[in-house]
């Protein structure tokens, strides 16, 4: 009997690893998508994006080679929720068309799962279907601040970021499966590796 593939949607907040886990699936069968990635080729120059943000923003947020100037507009979003929200409703359509394209395409054989990396997952209401397991990584805030000071954040461009966030703890509450990020790299994989592998074991 064939096994069906899984499908997780991996979400927490800034600064919690979600990348670093999102960059070991392969190496479980999975296959990733990141939206970060895919929200980062609509600001190119020519992006899908970049009209729409001229236009709600002012042709100030763009880069003189045309594309999206991320930390102007980076700037500015975090600074206020009314400009997130504007920001949001360009992108995540968008975003969401993608997404939904990449699952719908053949999958390579060997693949157990896909993954698809989505950080404003419940900010965005995206946690129903297709996903067979949402997963959090998530952290303390105060790990969160030291490792986006360490990014080269303000104390307080650190905090507004973190706080444009759901809370790490309420994404944990409403996620299938957590991940707590407050340690060493390698205590991260161990945790990780685990949750995945009896995810599969779980739907094998």
């Amino acid at each position: 009997m064939t096994v069906p593939i899984q499908r997780y949607a991996i979400t927490g907040g800034i600064a919690c690893g979600k990348s670093t886990v999102a960059a070991w699936l392969p190496l479980w069968g999975g296959l990733v998508l990141d939206t970060d990635a895919v929200g980062h080729d609509l600001l190119r120059a020519g992006g899908a994006a970049v009209d729409a943000i001229a236009g709600a923003f002012g042709r100030g947020c763009l880069a003189p080679d045309g594309s999206v100037d991320r930390g102007r507009l980076g700037a500015r979003v975090f600074a206020a929720a009314d400009e997130r929200f504007r920001l949001n409703a360009i992108l995540h359509p968008l975003i969401r068309r993608h997404v939904d394209a990449w699952l719908a395409a053949p999958v390579p054989a060997g693949v157990r799962f896909q993954a698809v990396l989505i950080p404003l997952l419940f900010e965005a209401g995206w946690e129903g279907p297709p996903w067979d397991a949402v997963i959090a990584v998530v952290a303390d805030e105060a790990e969160q601040i030291r490792r986006l000071r360490g990014r080269g954040f303000s104390d307080d461009e650190a905090r507004r970021r973190v706080q444009a966030q759901l809370p790490c703890a309420e994404k944990a509450r409403r996620a299938d499966v957590v991940i707590w990020n407050n340690g060493s790299l390698d205590e991260l994989r161990r945790t990780a590796e685990t949750r995945f592998r009896a995810l599969l074991e779980r739907k094998s």
